[in-house]
Formats: C-alpha cells, sequence, structure tokens
C-alpha cells in the first residue's frame, strides 16, 4: 500500500499480486491455463474509506487458451475494462436507490 495524491485528495493504492503458484482464468471459458504475458498495471477505483479515494492497482495477465485465444484473465473484482471494482458498482447502485429523484428535482427548482 502506498499513499498518493496530495492533502487536499488523498488517495490510498493497493497494490494486488496473483498467488505464486496459481494459473491466471481464461476471461472467455472461466477455465485455468497458461500465462502469456502481461499488459501495463491498472487502476481499479475501490469503495472509499471515510473520504479517502482507494485504488487496486494489478497488472492483468494475457492467457492463451486453446478455444478461445489469447485473451487477458479474468479478474473477480473487475467488471470487464471499467474503471470501477464489482463492489464500488454495488456500493454506488445501493445509494442510487436510496435517492429521491423527486426530492432532488424539487429541491433544485426552488433554488
Amino acid at each position: 500500500m502506498r499513499w498518493v495524491g496530495n492533502e487536499a485528495a488523498p488517495e490510498l493504492e493497493v497494490e494486488v499480486a496473483e498467488r505464486a503458484n496459481g494459473k491466471p482464468v481464461c476471461s472467455g471459458c472461466g477455465h485455468h491455463r497458461p500465462g502469456y504475458d502481461r499488459l501495463a498495471k491498472r487502476r481499479f477505483e475501490f469503495v472509499p474509506l471515510w473520504g479517502i479515494k482507494v485504488f487496486l492497482v494489478y497488472a492483468p495477465r494475457r492467457v492463451e487458451c486453446p478455444s478461445c485465444g489469447i485473451r487477458v484473465e479474468q479478474m473477480p473484482w473487475a467488471m470487464g475494462k471499467r474503471p470501477l471494482t464489482r463492489a464500488y458498482g454495488w456500493f454506488l447502485a445501493s445509494w442510487a436507490r436510496r435517492l429521491s429523484w423527486k426530492g432532488f428535482f424539487v429541491d433544485s427548482c426552488e433554488a
């Protein structure tokens, strides 16, 4: 882990590493396959802690799959190419359900 950003907008980066003896999982068929190479590191935004942005940093492996070809490994926290994690997506969705659109539009029209 490391602190990045500045005092006004602090961010926490958490470096994610795969298990030493683990094979990557093909994102197409879901089977364990041998690794091909690595892509550049990517940042995935996680649920903020006490107003501090949290990012998972990971260099995804590419998989050589006989049925799917060369694909990026499946990452359990990621939603395809989106920079948000699944946990953060669910977090935002739960907050969106609690928001009142009627109250939002009434309050903004009165201002």
